[in-house]
């Protein structure tokens, strides 16, 4: 009898692409590294197979590696249950795959790293969503607390809340590599368990997000100019415009920066010296009114549209300023003409910011005042801090 080759069609064959792996169990460690490092970026719903069954939530490794000797050579074992939380589906009943290794008898689950840290029943992008909220209801814990009760009906202890903002790391990145080089500077109270702290800021007035934020005990000068310098070493170094504090000048030219004084922080120390020199001296009616007539003199060059024009105005205010009241010539000669660069370095360049009003408004969105007098430690004061930074810089970065 003839024998005859007959052509079997290959979906009756038990058919298995082999790889390199399959033969030496050398190569399936490295191949099981190599898949986890790539998955590591992902999302966890990526690495592992996920699915409902009548209520129940199943979980099972998608790679089936050993990871005592990296064999594929793995048979199921069952589940353990585990009661897991998420965010959009709540307390889920899940059902972990359990595996025994055929080639060294290793007994192992199903890795859940990707999905919730060790010991915790909470999942990543539970507290990742916890996080968020911390950003959008400017860190009440209270508040988060109801929120995600009546959005899930897990009833989670704020405490546990604030305990995940303590533990979160600020990633204190840089959203852009190149500053512009134009800066405001300022730094504001923020009460810690009764005792007021500093928060130093220096804020990118061109691409409108701050540089770096730091809460320090106390405000020195030593503190002040080793913050602005670590964190412009490497920048352009062009402007940095800050309050009045007779502190900030010195060090931020001995930086080398060019310096300029706040025109909102100018005119409310104006009026502030003017009101107090009024009530100290119970001048009269008219010589009040003559002081404050003269006062808007000063405050005119503020509007001057042109170097030029406001160094005209001021010469001429000088030939005169014999006629004007005893206030107004200290105002003149002691804070005017010594510091007349520093007032008006915004008519030489158009891109400084001749007021710090962007780095106020900074302040008021990431750290309010009812916030800012309620921190305990100074860790929980920065995290409030980067997490509305987050928020800031997506809707606020400029790029040109």
């Amino acid at each position: 009898m003839n024998s005859v080759k007959l052509i079997a069609p290959i979906g009756c064959l038990n058919y298995k692409q082999y790889k390199l792996s399959d033969f030496f169990e050398s190569f399936s460690k490295y191949e099981f590294e190599v898949d986890k490092k790539r998955n590591k970026a992902n999302k966890y719903d990526n690495s592992l197979v996920m699915y409902f069954k009548k209520g129940i939530l199943y979980i099972r490794d998608d790679f089936g590696v050993c990871p005592s000797c990296y064999s594929k050579s793995v048979s199921s074992d069952g589940y353990n249950d585990r009661l897991l939380y998420f965010y959009d589906e709540g307390a889920v009943n899940a059902k972990i795959k359990r595996y025994t290794c055929d080639n060294c008898g290793y007994n192992f689950i199903t890795d859940l790293n990707e999905v919730v840290e060790p010991g915790c029943n909470y999942t990543r992008l539970f507290k990742e969503k916890i996080l968020e909220f911390v950003s959008l209801f400017l860190g009440s814990v209270r508040k988060i607390a109801y929120k995600v009760k009546k959005d899930t009906g897990i009833d989670i202890s704020h405490t546990t809340i604030e305990n995940w903002i303590l533990e979160t790391e600020n990633e204190n990145k840089d959203i852009i590599k190149d500053y512009s080089g134009y800066y405001e500077f300022d730094v504001e109270h923020a009460k810690i368990k009764s005792t007021w702290n500093y928060r130093y800021t220096l804020f990118d007035s061109t691409h409108n997000i701050s540089v770096a934020d730091e809460v320090y005990p106390k405000e020195k000068k030593d503190l002040i100019k080793d913050f602005l310098d670590v964190n412009t070493h490497n920048q352009k170094k062009i402007s940095i415009t800050s309050d009045l504090d007779d502190k900030y000048k010195p060090i931020i030219e001995k930086l080398g920066f060019k310096h300029q004084y706040c025109l909102v922080h100018a005119r409310k120390n104006i009026n502030k010296t003017i009101k107090e020199y009024i009530k100290e001296n119970n001048t009269e009616k008219d010589e009040t009114k003559k002081i404050k007539d003269y006062k808007y003199k000063i405050f005119e060059l503020f509007e001057s549209t042109s170097y030029d024009k406001a160094k005209t105005d001021f010469n001429n205010i000088l030939k005169d300023i014999k006629d004007y009241p005893e206030i107004i010539r200290q105002i003149t000669l002691k804070q005017i003409m010594p510091n007349f660069e520093t007032y008006f370095l915004f008519l030489k360049d158009p891109k400084v910011p001749k007021t710090t009003n962007q780095i106020e408004n900074y302040f008021q969105k990431t750290l309010p005042q009812h916030i800012k007098k309620i921190m305990k430690i100074p860790k929980g004061v920065m995290t409030r801090i980067w997490q509305r930074k987050k928020i800031w810089d997506t809707r606020n970065l400029k790029t040109t």
